[in-house]
C-alpha cells in the first residue's frame, strides 16, 4: 500500500512539473499549401527458424532466461505505464523530442558550413545571417513535416525551439538584458519568419525565378550576385528532393540531415 502511494505521488509530481513548465506563445505559422510526398514501405524481415541440428539449451539456462525476461517485462511495463501516465507518449511530447533533434541540426548549419555560406554565398558573419540560414532550414523541414500525421503539432514545436533559441542567444550570447529591446527584436524576427515561409512556399510551388527572388529578399537581403543566388536555388531544390525521398520512419527518427549530425541532447528526453 505504501509503495503504490509513493508511485502515485511521484507520478502526480511529474505531471505538475510538466504543466508548470514555461512555454512560448503559440505561433500561427501554418500555411494552406500542401506538400505531397511518396515513399515505399519497407517489408519487415521474418526471422528464420532454427535448424534441427542446433543443440538444445539446458533446462537451467531456459529457467534463467525465463526469469530474466519476466523481470525485464515487469520493469519495462512499469516504466512504460509510468511514462504514459506522465504524458511522455502524447503527441506534443513526442513532437517536442523529435523536433529538438531537427532544430539542433538547423541551428548548426552556419557554423558547420561557414565556407559555403560566408565565402561561396558571400553572406556576412552576423546574427541576422545565422537567423536567415537557420530559418531556411527550418522551412525545409516544415515542408517535409506537412506530409506526416499530426504535422501541425510537429511544425509548431519546431518553431517553438527556434524562437526559444533566438531569445536565449540574445540574452546570453549578445548580453541583451532589456526586455523591451528583446521584445522588439522578437517581433521583427517573427515578421521575417512569416514572410519568409510564404515566399519560400511560393517559390517551391512555382519555378526557380520565384524561388530566387524569395532567397534574394530573405537570405541575401537584396544583395548577392546572380551566380550566388543560382547556387542557393540549386541547394534548396536538392535538399527538398532528399527529404522527399525519405520514408516517414527514416525522417522522424533521423539524427542526420543536411549532412549534419544532431548533437547530444541537453536535458531533453529522447534517443
Amino acid at each position: 500500500m505504501a509503495s503504490s502511494t509513493i508511485i502515485a505521488r511521484s507520478g502526480l509530481q511529474a505531471v505538475r512539473a510538466i504543466t508548470r513548465a514555461p512555454c512560448s506563445k503559440p505561433l500561427s505559422i501554418y500555411t494552406t499549401r500542401a506538400f505531397a510526398t511518396s515513399w515505399s514501405q519497407s517489408n519487415k524481415a521474418t526471422p528464420s527458424s532454427p535448424s534441427s541440428n542446433d543443440s538444445k539449451p539446458s533446462s537451467t539456462g531456459l529457467a534463467q532466461e525465463s526469469e530474466a525476461a519476466e523481470a525485464k517485462g515487469f520493469y519495462g511495463g512499469f516504466l512504460r505505464s509510468l511514462a504514459k501516465f506522465t504524458g511522455h507518449y502524447t503527441v506534443s511530447q513526442t513532437a517536442m523530442r523529435s523536433t529538438h533533434n531537427f532544430y539542433e541540426i538547423c541551428a548548426a548549419q552556419l557554423q558547420d558550413k561557414r565556407s559555403f555560406w560566408l565565402d561561396t554565398c558571400g553572406l556576412p558573419d552576423n546574427f541576422q545571417t545565422w537567423f536567415s540560414v537557420t530559418h531556411l532550414h527550418v522551412w525545409l523541414l516544415m515542408v517535409r513535416i506537412r506530409a506526416e500525421n499530426h504535422g501541425k503539432v510537429f511544425q509548431q514545436q519546431l518553431v517553438n525551439h527556434f524562437f526559444h533559441d533566438i531569445e536565449d542567444r540574445m540574452r546570453y550570447n549578445h548580453k541583451i538584458s532589456s526586455g523591451r529591446i528583446i521584445s522588439t527584436y522578437m517581433h521583427d524576427f517573427l515578421a521575417q519568419f512569416h514572410g519568409g515561409v510564404l515566399a519560400y512556399d511560393e517559390g517551391m510551388c512555382k519555378d526557380d525565378p520565384i524561388m530566387a527572388a524569395a532567397l534574394w529578399r530573405n537570405l541575401f537581403t537584396s544583395s548577392g550576385t546572380p551566380a550566388q543566388i543560382a547556387v542557393l536555388v540549386d541547394y534548396v531544390r536538392k535538399e527538398l528532393q532528399i527529404l522527399d525521398n525519405m520514408t516517414s520512419d527514416e525522417f522522424l527518427d533521423s539524427r542526420k540531415l543536411f549532412g549534419t549530425q544532431a548533437p547530444a541532447l541537453r536535458g531533453v528526453p529522447g534517443k
